[in-house]
């Protein structure tokens, strides 16, 4: 295949504009940006790395643990209770009694979290006390349960049968919002069916523990992240509001508990009660309502008296932990990621991990102090996986250029004898499996030591550049390669070149040091500027040759073109009727 041959563009200085490496930086920073901002918000939207986030979560969380309000009063429907009264469900003259002792005893609040959702057929009676100790004490808030998404997508809500409900200061929602990994971390502080109308039973009994005649907390204090309702209502849809991630006490702590029947029976004295807020629910494992808790947390079962009691904790010490809503974490994200790419650039390996420590330090430091000091949960994971696999990708193009470095001529950016004697090797193996010719030109700056001496060594380096940029310009193809091989030599290595495409090439070469010695304000225009070529083709279909024997084969014939009166080219393949390509007149100008 033979060369396709143009003039090179050549005044003695660089053909690269100064701006273009800049530029060229520039552009690939603002790719790198880009992509990392595009792949953290693929993370962050599709919630890909939860879980890592979640893991993250537990072990900060449980490093601050809230303090346990001694204001909260846990009365736990356990083991002895269902001794002393008997088996579930008792008669709710019970429930009577318990409430009328605790307002007896001046509490604040009462939470019954016990599902009251059917009249009592059997004793009518009962239910008839109940309401009537529900309505004597104006402080007992009810639970509102909701029963799971049927077939056609509706949810139920399970109600206090209606003499309950209107006898209660409140009702609020049991529902405990469980991870795909079974761990309630979430609250939220409104639900309810087709709009979120219920506040959570915490909630309700934080409220119904204010002074009589003091309206509720306005939903607008209330802490949470805000969920817009969809454009379209759906009647049968649960929706949720105010989200907000608990912060549990921790597990060698508890909040204090008394049983059920011994406040029935009155061996809890009233000062133990006084001014409490209550919570009556189901605490004997395997009846209530139950979910695992975090591995941090020991990884026991929480159960749903023991969620209700961390909630109302939380709202009675305003510590409540908001997460951030997707837009704010994917700016934080996109910031903490793109700026420290963008500082970070191409640097030596040693200079890339103190840069990189910084930005994955500065990730969960924002994290941690978000946590700790805002009540803002940040999930760290996207950012510092966008991190990681940034400097991993930066890493590999350091080592590539390195790689490049230590296989290219630092003065000319030409390949170096190391690059060439493998492309070498590697091109004669190809010649053999594909049967196509290969060329090898080698090339000396005549009495560069002269040149070198006369105007400089500054001088001579451009000299070496300026050569460097007419053999780049000759040779184009993908698998041509330049190289400088020590000193004023030089190598260019053609495959699937004949004898007589690579004359030409020479020629051109000739032609090109013509031009250029006639134009003024280069260094070359001080100092005549000429080239000895030595060519060796290796024929097609040929028998294996060693690469040191294709080089001595072309040193010989640069050898022979300098014993010739320099200037000009040599081929052993002349000898069998190709004229060697000359060109020495000043005057020549490169063809079309």
């Amino acid at each position: 295949m033979d060369h396709a041959h143009g003039p090179c563009a050549l005044d003695g200085a660089r053909p690269m504009t100064a701006n273009r490496p800049w530029n060229t930086r520039i552009k690939a920073r603002l790719l790198t940006s880009v992509a990392a901002a595009a792949l953290v918000s693929l993370l962050i939207l599709g919630s890909l790395t939860w879980r890592a986030d979640a893991w993250i979560y537990d072990r900060l969380a449980a490093g601050f643990t809230p303090p346990v309000d001694d204001r909260i009063v846990v009365v736990a429907i356990d083991e002895k209770s269902l001794a002393e009264l008997g088996r579930w469900p008792w008669s709710r003259r019970l429930h009577a009694t318990l409430v009328d002792r605790l307002t007896a005893a001046g509490v604040k609040g009462i939470a019954l979290d016990i599902l009251l959702s059917q009249p009592a057929l059997f004793d009518p009676e009962g239910d008839a006390l109940l309401a009537q100790s529900l309505n004597r004490s104006a402080r007992v808030v009810l639970p509102v349960h909701v029963e799971p998404s049927q077939a056609d997508g509706t949810a139920i809500e399970l109600l206090p049968i209606p003499e309950f409900a209107g006898s209660a200061a409140s009702l609020g929602h049991v529902d405990m919002e469980v991870d795909a990994d079974g761990v309630p971390r979430h609250a939220f502080l409104r639900a309810g069916l087709g709009s979120a109308h219920w506040p959570s039973l915490a909630l309700a009994l934080s409220q119904a523990g204010t002074e009589s005649g003091t309206e509720p907390e306005p939903d607008l204090a209330l802490p949470g992240l805000r969920d817009p309702p969809p454009a379209m209502a759906s009647p049968g849809r649960w929706m949720r509001d105010y989200q907000v991630l608990v912060p549990y006490i921790d597990p060698d702590d508890a909040f204090h508990s008394v049983s059920y029947a011994d406040v029935l029976s009155g061996k809890v004295p009233a000062s133990a009660l006084h001014g409490r807020w209550i919570l009556v629910g189901i605490a004997a494992a395997g009846m209530g309502n139950e979910a695992a808790a975090s591995t941090a947390d020991g990884g026991t079962q929480r159960s749903g008296l023991d969620y209700q009691a961390n909630v109302l904790n939380m709202l009675l010490q305003d510590n409540a932990r908001v997460p951030l809503g997707l837009a704010a974490q994917v700016l934080l994200s996109i910031a903490l990621v793109v700026l420290p790419l963008l500082l970070l650039g191409l640097r030596g390996l040693h200079e890339l991990w103190r840069p990189l420590a910084i930005a994955l330090l500065l990730v969960m430091l924002t994290c941690v102090l978000l946590l700790r000091f805002a009540g803002l949960w940040f999930p760290p994971v996207p950012a510092l996986c966008v991190l990681a696999v940034g400097a991993l990708l930066l890493g590999l193009r350091v080592l590539r250029r390195s790689r490049r470095q230590a296989q290219s001529d630092p003065l000319t950016r030409l390949a170096n004898r190391s690059k060439f004697d493998q492309e070498l090797e590697q091109e004669l193996r190809l010649t053999r499996r594909s049967g196509q010719p290969l060329s090898l030109l080698l090339l000396d700056v005549d009495h560069f030591s002269r040149l070198n001496d006369s105007l400089g060594q500054p001088a001579g380096d451009e000299v070496l550049r300026t050569f460097s940029h007419i053999l780049r310009g000759r040779a184009r193809r993908p698998r041509d390669l330049v190289a400088r091989l020590g000193g004023d030599e030089f190598a260019v290595l053609l495959p699937e070149t004949t004898p007589q495409s690579a004359a030409a090439i020479a020629t051109t070469i000739h032609v090109d040091l013509a031009n250029l010695s006639t134009r003024t304000g280069t260094p070359a225009a001080a100092v005549p500027f000429t080239a000895s070529i030595g060519i060796h083709t290796v024929p097609a279909n040929s028998e294996a040759v060693a690469a040191s024997e294709v080089f001595e084969r072309a040193d010989s014939a640069l050898f022979q073109a300098k014993q010739a009166g320099r200037n000009r080219s040599f081929s052993h393949a002349s000898e069998s009727g190709l004229p060697p390509a000359r060109a020495t007149h000043p005057t020549l100008r490169s063809p079309d």
